[in-house]
């Protein structure tokens, strides 16, 4: 069996986002919020070709520490001194951040009138919430389990159920993992049959839930939401 990926990048959170709006989109009991979502274009797409042609939508809006470059087309990685003063310092990022802000709106094609007006808008406004640990894993969890409840037309969450995403998901020709609350296999009951311990069952349930509140975010335009993973 294939070790879980791990899912940290901004493209592969993008890439939850992605999926959790499509499985909103497919159900009936959300509506989505399509004014917000208009410039994402055919989100039916594959996600890799949509990526390629809307990443620029994507960008980051806070500062904070980093560990490791980024790509983001919207984000500068730059070296800080600390042994010098904060005054200094802050006169040349002020600088080399106007320069390069200039130098992106260039590329993006707007003119010098309306430069104030686009940084004012946030290009690349589209964000993940702020002020959450983005739990990547478990989100991708999530989203696989929650995704097969829907195909199977939204199943009592039991055994069966249990024993459906496993089956599924060892199927798999490649990635064929299964989520770890889901690795310790089911036991003999009196009766002789296989079943999941409670436990198991109880937490594949908050999982669904945890699935529905996410989609239900996604539909107001906020990805994950606030509520806690």
């Amino acid at each position: 069996m294939s070790k879980q990926p791990k899912i940290k990048s901004t493209r592969q959170h993008i890439r939850l986002w992605f999926e959790f709006l499509n499985l909103a989109i497919s159900d009936s009991e959300i509506s989505v919020d399509d004014n917000f979502y208009l410039e994402w274009g055919d989100v039916s797409e594959k996600f890799d070709d949509w990526w390629n042609k809307n990443n620029k939508l994507f960008g980051s809006t806070v500062v904070k520490k980093i560990t490791k470059v980024t790509n983001s087309p919207n984000t500068l990685n730059i070296s800080i001194p600390l042994n010098q003063p904060v005054s200094k310092s802050i006169i040349a990022i002020k600088e080399l951040i106007e320069l390069e802000q200039s130098e992106r709106l260039t590329q993006l094609g707007v003119d010098k009138h309306h430069r104030l007006k686009t940084l004012s808008s946030k290009f690349g406004k589209f964000e993940i919430t702020q002020g959450i640990e983005m739990r990547g894993k478990t989100l991708n969890e999530i989203l696989i389990m929650y995704s097969i409840w829907v195909e199977l037309k939204k199943p009592p969450i039991n055994t069966k159920f249990c024993a459906e995403v496993v089956h599924r998901l060892r199927s798999r020709p490649r990635s064929n993992w299964i989520p770890y609350l889901l690795q310790v296999e089911p036991i003999t009951d009196r009766k002789g049959n296989l079943r999941y311990d409670e436990g198991q069952i109880r937490q594949v349930r908050r999982y669904i839930q945890k699935g529905k509140k996410i989609c239900i975010s996604v539909s107001k335009g906020e990805f994950p939401g606030k509520s806690n993973l």
